[in-house]
C-alpha cells in the first residue's frame, strides 16, 4: 500500500492517481516546513510555511509515421505528415468544407465520395481508418468498414472511398 502524500488516504501499489483526491501518487513527496525550520532555527515564530510543487513530466509522444495516399487512377501521391487525424473527402466552399484530404480533383464527385467521408487516426504506431457514415462507404481491401467503427490500414493496403480506389502507404 501507499499513502497519498496530498490527502493521507491509503492507495493500492502502482496507482497512478489518489482515489479520494485525484492528486498525482507519481511525484515524489512535496517538501514542506522549509522556511518553518529556517525560523525556528533563528527563533523567530513560523509566519509561513512554503510549500514547493511537484513536478511531474509529460509522457513522451508516440509519434506515428508519415503517409502517402496513391490514386490508381490518375498515380497522384498525395504526401501526408503523421501523427495526426486527417478528414478525407471533398472540398465544398460554399458549405465550407475544407478536409484535409481533398479527393475532388480525382473524380471523387462521380466516384461518391463524400464531402466528409473518413477519417485516418494514428492508434498505437500505426494508423486506423473510420468511416464518417458516408453515403457511397469506406473499403479496405474489398471490406466494407463499418461507419464509426475504426479498422487497421497497412502499408500496401487498396482503400476506396465510395469507388475512387487509392493504395495507402507509410512512408
Amino acid at each position: 500500500m501507499q499513502q497519498c502524500s496530498h490527502c493521507n488516504a491509503q492507495q493500492l501499489d502502482g496507482a497512478i492517481f489518489c482515489s479520494e483526491c485525484g492528486a498525482s501518487l507519481l511525484a515524489a513527496p512535496s517538501r514542506r516546513g522549509t522556511t518553518a525550520s529556517l525560523n525556528k532555527a533563528a527563533g523567530r515564530p513560523n509566519l509561513v510555511e512554503t510549500i514547493e510543487p511537484n513536478i511531474v513530466e509529460a509522457p513522451a509522444a508516440v509519434s506515428a509515421p508519415n503517409i502517402s495516399l496513391v490514386v490508381i487512377n490518375s498515380g497522384r501521391r498525395i504526401n501526408l505528415e503523421g501523427g495526426q487525424d486527417l478528414v478525407v473527402g471533398r472540398k465544398d466552399n460554399q458549405r465550407g468544407i475544407f478536409p484535409d484530404v481533398d479527393l475532388g480533383l480525382d473524380g471523387g464527385y462521380d466516384a461518391g465520395v463524400s464531402r466528409r467521408h473518413a477519417i485516418i487516426i494514428p492508434r498505437n504506431g500505426g494508423y486506423v481508418i473510420e468511416d464518417l457514415a458516408s453515403a457511397n462507404g469506406t473499403f479496405i481491401n474489398g471490406r466494407r468498414v463499418k461507419p464509426q467503427a475504426p479498422v487497421a490500414v497497412n502499408h500496401g493496403d487498396e482503400v476506396k472511398f465510395g469507388t475512387l480506389i487509392l493504395r495507402f502507404e507509410i512512408v
